[in-house]
This record gives structure tokens, sequence and C-alpha cells, in this order.
């Protein structure tokens, strides 16, 4: 009769020494170290500088407080006021203004415009729910906005159908 002895299974947790659990923990770190700074490189942003043609100036009224969203639609149909001609001119003008800073969002995917016309340049895509503020609605149904974006703050025109 011959008898066997069975080798138990050692768990490898218990093969491994302590060094190595060391070396294996020191390893993770860098490898996630390495992945944060890779990931940092790709990522970044090519430029830095305003697009050309785009008025980030603040707004000079340092009194005016922004509202919330609640108010944002009666104070935009209320900011609209049309300027009186008194001699008669070849242009229309398109001169409004808001007395408050009204908070407002994007509905639908649209471009911040340069300029308040269908054909200027496109300076950004913007998605839905983007929080902008509204600096002026004009009378033509753009409005002009502005908000701070990764790269800064932006301002530029939507027409005023993709804001709620």
């Amino acid at each position: 009769m011959s008898t066997r002895t069975r080798k138990r299974k050692v768990p490898i947790v218990a093969r491994i020494s302590p060094g190595g659990a060391i070396a294996i923990v020191v390893m993770g770190i860098f490898a996630m170290c390495l992945i944060v700074i890779l990931s940092k490189a790709v990522f970044v942003s090519n430029s830095k500088d305003v697009p050309e043609g785009i008025d980030t100036a603040t707004i000079a009224d340092t009194n005016t407080q922004p509202t919330d969203s609640s108010d944002a639609v009666s104070a935009a149909a209320t900011s609209v006021t049309t300027s009186a001609t008194t001699a008669p001119q070849t242009t229309t003008p398109q001169t409004t203004t808001t007395k408050k800073v009204v908070k407002m969002k994007i509905i639908d995917v649209t471009y911040l415009k340069a300029q308040p016309d269908e054909n200027s340049e496109n300076v950004m895509y913007l998605s839905p729910n983007i929080e902008v503020d509204i600096l002026e609605t004009l009378d033509n149904g753009w409005t002009k906005i502005t908000f701070l974006n990764v790269t800064g703050q932006l301002t530029g025109y939507v027409q005023t159908s993709f804001l709620y």
C-alpha cells in the first residue's frame, strides 16, 4: 500500500514576500501617475488665446446682480427696448439695452457667432443646457451672450429662439 501525500496548495498571497508586495504597490502608484500625466498632455487645449473679433469685455455696471433662472424669461421679455429715431436713417438701428444680468440656458445645439448674423463666423459649438448670461437682446432675433468656458470668458451671439 502506497501512501500518497498530497501537497496542500498555498494561496498566492501567502507566497508573496513583503518586499514583493511593496514592489507591486509602488508599480501600481507609478502606473497611475503615468496615466494622469499622459492624459493631461493629450487632452490639453491647443490655444489659450481668444479668437479674433470676439469682445470679451466685462459688464461696466458693477452693481448688477445676476437673477435666478425663474425670473429669466420674464426679465428677458421686458429687457428689450428699441431706440426712437429723430432723423431718418438709411439703416435700422438694432440697439437695445438690458438693465440686469439675466441667466438663461441653451435649448438645443447651436453655434456661438461672432456677429448677429447667420453667415457670421462660428466661434464655438454650444451644447444644450449651457448656462449663459444675457448681455443684450437685439430686435433682429439675436441675443448677445457671455459665459465662462474652459479656456476663459467667451462672448458672442446666438439666435434668441435657442434660449430658455
